[in-house]
């Protein structure tokens, strides 16, 4: 009977209640959006690190990445890859070499990081070969090397398919090292910052300027078959790398795992903010409810209710004012939140801002089922919290003084 006399009474003010419940709608909606496209844009950022610039794990040798030193290299490094690479979480490894050279054209010089990689095994590690614009991927054979360019850095450096470079470095024995690469291909990805410093030649050729021994490797990239499992598997790649260093992605780049790790703490911080604003609303709405029917708290009172019923007759009307806009601003939020996880929202006019940091210009929404279940949870709960000081106002009234109040 108390569910029946609730409802009843959240409809008595037809208008305020539909006003109330479009506002909670509309903030819900709000908040379950927002809160999908930015898990959106922080999985393509997540992404694209991994499947284009780190991989989930990667093994180096001692002290080799505190200054990229050629000097400090993996050795056995093809049977070591082999090995990582028939774990059963494991879907490919790669190895590759890494120089710090000095870029030379016939337009300008730039700095970067060359990365000597076997192209059939790093296309199943990383996808830099589907970002091509122009050329190839380090597939043609000529008598001079061919290597691989950002869309960034051949701006800077004013270089085209065929352009030759001179790569100059410091080799495994200290020695300078000179030695000319054609242009075979440029890529541009997601993060612009990537693409100006990062240059692919072959391993074996770049094996030759560094004077490296055989079988041997500056890094190994793993790519597991679900990125998630990196800190899980990182032990047993361990075990097989032996006193080499093994490091998962979110390792490798502080900076990312920050991001993901606060999404969760960003994202409800949000929400907080939407039904911390909504509570003041329904308390406004309760309040002024409870003041309109004083006199007819005062007769129900009178005639024998306690107030206990009272409180929990109060109580309900909040929480079916909250839950009913609350359910439709989620069901409108995961509706449109839907049509956006197939259909890219297009952000290329703030392209220069967001590549700049690595994030992609087609954000797909992104959106848990656990999410909205908490997020139903906390409507729940704003309306149980928001109803209490308007239900303690109407438990305070005197029910002979009640019912002769105008």
């Amino acid at each position: 009977m108390i569910w029946s006399i609730a409802w009843r009474n959240v409809w008595r003010s037809r208008s305020r209640s539909i006003i109330m419940i479009v506002a909670i709608a509309i903030g819900l909606f709000a908040g379950v959006f927002t809160m999908a496209f930015m898990q959106g844009a922080v999985d393509a950022r997540i992404e694209s690190a991994t499947k284009t610039e780190l991989a989930h794990l990667q093994i180096h040798a001692p002290r080799f990445l505190e200054n990229n030193s050629s000097e400090f290299f993996i050795t056995n490094s093809k049977q070591l890859a082999n090995k990582i690479a028939s774990n059963d979480s494991v879907k490919a490894a790669s190895r590759r070499l890494i120089a710090e050279p000095f870029i030379m054209s016939a337009h300008g010089t730039g700095g970067g990081k060359l990365i000597g990689i076997e192209p059939s095994l790093e296309k199943e590690v990383t996808d830099i070969w589907e970002h091509l614009l122009a050329g190839t991927y380090l597939e043609k054979k000529g008598r001079i090397p061919p290597i691989v360019v950002g869309k960034k850095m051949a701006t800077k450096l004013k270089l085209k398919v065929g352009t030759k470079v001179n790569v100059q470095m410091v080799d495994k024995d200290g020695d300078f090292s000179s030695k000319a690469y054609k242009v075979s291909g440029i890529y541009r990805t997601n993060n612009t910052s990537y693409d100006e410093m990062h240059l692919f030649v072959k391993f074996d050729d770049l094996k030759k300027q560094l004077g490296m021994d055989e079988d041997t490797a500056h890094e190994i990239a793993v790519l597991l078959e679900k990125g998630g499992m990196a800190p899980d598997v990182k032990p047993s790649i361990q075990k097989i790398a032996g006193g080499n260093d093994v490091q998962t992605w979110k390792e490798l780049s502080p900076e990312m795992s920050l991001l993901t790790d606060s999404m969760d703490q960003y994202m409800y911080v949000f929400i907080l903010i939407i039904l911390l604003a909504l509570c003041f609303g329904i308390i406004n709405t309760m309040l002024m409810a409870v003041l309109e029917r004083v006199k007819e708290i005062g007769m129900l009172m009178a005639v024998g209710m306690n107030k206990r019923r009272i409180f929990i007759m109060i109580i309900l009307e909040s929480v079916m004012l909250t839950l009913t806009g609350g359910v439709l601003g989620i069901i409108i939020g995961s509706g449109i939140t839907k049509i956006f996880e197939t259909t890219p929202i297009d952000l290329s006019m703030f392209s220069d801002g967001l590549e700049k940091y690595g994030f992609a210009t087609l954000v797909y929404t992104s959106l848990e089922s656990g999410t909205l279940i908490t997020l139903t949870f906390l409507v729940i709960l704003t309306g149980m919290v928001s109803a209490i000081y308007p239900a303690r106002k109407a438990l305070k009234l005197n029910p002979a003084e009640a019912t002769r109040s105008e």
